[in-house]
């Protein structure tokens, strides 16, 4: 059996323990605990609780503030920029996003940087907040070293960006495009792994330029949609970085990460029930959509993850094995036991 069911509530108690226990203050935690297991609900586990030991290793080890001291450095009616103080990238994301949207109520348009802080896990998580507000929720990142190939380039010049946006439907959930600009994430080629699933023809790219299978050859992938996804990348690193504050990723000798946001409120531009009724006529239409042979229906960018979360908010998550091991490793490091067989 590769995967055991866990019950949300449960994970997010250990996720917010294991943050409380590593140093992080308890508003912090629960921030953590909120996102991580949120992201797993969605079935993005790559950016949720399996990410959390990275994060806490890094703080026992020196590398990332347990107890950051987040800071507006430069701001307008309709702008800020954050400074995270090397600490979680999930925690300056909520501010920033936060800010756009109590700026975009004024304004209608807000945008917020965040530079010297960790990787914000899931892009999603940030635009999604936008859309309690009635507004339409936008999130890149500038993270790590480079690890996208160019089209007709045997090395990689730019890095893995998120990119997110939500909008408001007024139904259960918003419409959320959450994606890499490489043909996949990185956390989905651990999770084929894990999973001893082959990786995908077209996806990694080996130091000569020429496609490969083999994940331990490097660092390198195939951008999404070829010259498409690498133009996406690039833009999004300096949106998010040399925008910010920060360094595009392959100027950087450092690991820390850049991030970006836009709140657009919806009633400044237009009516927003019309915007609703339109919104909803357009995902009907999607929806009766004729589909091609073996397939019974057509969704909405996010639509299979929001399916996941309201099942296994009810039933609980299926994780494997493997990933609760390596939440178990960092859970004895700091002395806490852990609740699943």
């Amino acid at each position: 059996m590769q995967e055991i069911v866990i019950d949300a509530a449960k994970l997010h108690n250990f996720a917010r323990s294991l943050c409380e226990k590593a140093g992080l203050p308890t508003e912090d935690a629960e921030q953590m605990a909120k996102l991580q297991v949120q992201t797993d609900l969605r079935g993005v586990h790559s950016h949720g609780t399996r990410a959390l030991p990275g994060y806490l290793n890094l703080v026992l080890d020196g590398k990332l503030n347990p107890k950051p001291n987040l800071s507006i450095v430069s701001e307008g009616p309709s702008f800020a920029v954050i400074d995270g103080d090397n600490g979680m990238g999930h925690l300056a994301s909520t501010l920033a996003m936060e800010t756009a949207i109590s700026k975009a109520k004024t304004t209608g348009i807000a945008a917020a940087g965040v530079h010297n802080a960790g990787h914000f896990g899931a892009a999603a998580c940030y635009s999604i907040m936008a859309t309690s507000d009635r507004m339409i929720g936008f999130s890149t990142t500038n993270t790590g070293n480079p690890s996208i190939v160019p089209p007709g380039g045997a090395e990689a010049v730019v890095a893995n960006n998120a990119m997110s946006y939500a909008l408001p439907t007024d139904e259960r959930h918003p419409i959320v495009l959450d994606m890499a600009c490489g043909v996949s994430s990185w956390g989905k080629i651990a999770t084929l792994r894990m999973y001893d699933e082959p990786i995908p023809d077209g996806w990694l790219v080996d130091d000569k330029g020429q496609p490969s299978n083999n994940p331990n050859q490097g660092r390198l992938m195939a951008p999404a949609g070829g010259a498409r996804g690498y133009g996406l990348a690039l833009i999004m690193g300096i949106l998010a970085g040399p925008l910010t504050g920060g360094m595009m990723a392959c100027n950087k000798t450092i690991t820390t990460s850049e991030h970006f946001f836009i709140a657009i409120n919806i009633e400044n531009f237009t009516d927003y029930d019309t915007y609703i009724s339109d919104v909803k006529q357009g995902i009907h239409k999607i929806h009766s959509a004729k589909t091609a042979e073996g397939f019974s229906q057509v969704y909405l960018p996010g639509e299979i993850e929001w399916n996941n979360y309201d099942k296994w908010i009810e039933n609980g998550i299926p994780i494997h094995t493997n990933h609760l091991q390596s939440l178990a490793n960092v859970a004895e490091k700091l002395d806490i036991n852990t609740f699943w067989e």
